[in-house]
This record gives C-alpha cells, sequence and structure tokens, in this order.
C-alpha cells in the first residue's frame, strides 16, 4: 500500500496559536483553549487548554474519541494524583477519567483520536 505523500506539513507556530475562551460542560473555572487541528484525514485531533489555579473538570469519559492528555506547564490534579510538567496520561473508549483540576494553572495538550465532540464526552457523577 502506497503513502499518500502529497498532504502538506502542518506548521503552527507558538506565536500563531489563538487562545479563546472555552468552556464545555462539566468545566468550572477559568479556561482557554487553542484548537491547532481539528482536520482528522491530516492527524489525529489536537486541542490545547490553559486552565486556571482551582479549574475542574468533572469525571467523565468519551464514547468514541481514545484520548491522551501531555501537560505541558503547571501541575494537573488527575483523581487526586498530582502529574507535574512532562506527565502523560492516556485512556481509551469509555474509560472514566478526572476528575481533573489544578493548584497552579496548567497548560494541556489533548490528543484524540478519531476527534471528540460534545456530545462524545458524557459527564459522570
Amino acid at each position: 500500500m502506497e503513502k499518500d505523500l502529497t498532504l502538506p506539513d502542518i506548521i503552527l507556530k507558538a506565536e500563531d496559536i489563538e487562545w479563546i475562551p472555552f468552556s464545555l460542560p462539566g468545566w468550572t473555572g477559568t479556561t482557554t483553549a487553542a484548537f491547532p487541528n481539528m482536520n482528522i484525514t491530516k492527524a489525529p485531533f489536537i486541542a490545547m487548554a490553559k486552565l486556571a489555579p482551582d479549574a475542574f473538570i468533572q469525571k467523565h469519559y468519551h464514547n468514541i474519541a481514545i484520548e491522551s492528555v501531555y501537560v505541558v506547564e503547571g501541575e494537573l490534579i488527575n483523581n487526586g494524583e498530582t502529574l507535574k510538567a512532562g506527565s502523560f496520561l492516556v485512556h481509551g473508549t469509555g474509560v472514566a477519567h478526572g476528575p481533573h483540576t489544578t493548584k497552579t494553572g496548567c497548560t494541556l495538550m489533548f490528543i484524540q483520536y478519531p476527534g471528540v465532540t460534545v456530545e462524545d464526552s458524557v459527564l459522570v457523577e
């Protein structure tokens, strides 16, 4: 099987990243997000989020997406365990994760395949 080598690189420089106010059901606190890649025909869905200190994401799971979360800066607390910058959190489809919070604030990179929508995220009480 031959690879399609005609797709161009996706390059997004740090100074060109557009951060916008962002929230989803189950999220509280100040959060901004950027979406470096939403075209899943070229690469996995990639999003970044900056969570202010004490931001909170309710425990949830995804019906479709496999998700990896990379802690770029700060510290993320996942279900009581502190993940420092450089740490990964990976979970498969249907695996409940969280709650997530941060005392310091943090920047996260989400890599999701095949992509995620609001409807794909199911909150867990």
